[in-house]
């Protein structure tokens, strides 16, 4: 389990504040502050909202990803893992788009769920060229 996984109660009493700060710490928020532009810090600042969204749900709450239902519980514990190099590549990624996204929250909490998997696949992806490369 995250450190985000709270109690109904704990979510009742404040617990979206703080989780929002957890997820600006988690994501080095001040790299974004200091390297980007302010439209684009305001895009991040959206992120995190989402992100403290999904993680004070009630663990059992099912979540919309792709266009699948899952648990809030394992949209959590992949939420935990994201920092401030797959916040980029989401931000990046979204900024190219060139179509009409018809809802926005739920392509942004995809997305940002996606970005974990895409970037441990291309480490192992780059992992796998070195390899053939030196054979």
């Amino acid at each position: 389990m995250n450190a985000y996984n709270q109690s109904q109660c704990q979510v009742k009493s404040g617990g979206f504040i703080s989780t929002l700060q957890k997820v600006k710490e988690q994501i080095n928020f001040e790299y974004f502050q200091r390297n980007f532009e302010k439209d684009e810090v305001k895009q991040i600042i959206e992120f995190c909202n989402i992100m403290a969204d999904v993680l004070t749900l009630p663990q059992e709450t099912l979540v919309v990803i792709g266009k699948e239902q899952r648990k809030a519980s394992t949209v959590q514990e992949v939420y935990g893992l994201l920092d401030e190099r797959h916040i980029e590549t989401v931000l990046v990624n979204f900024n190219q788009v060139r179509y009409e996204i018809k809802s926005l929250k739920t392509y942004i909490r995809t997305a940002l769920y996606n970005s974990y998997f895409e970037m441990e696949n291309k480490g192992a992806n780059e992992t796998n060229v070195r390899i053939a490369e030196n054979d």
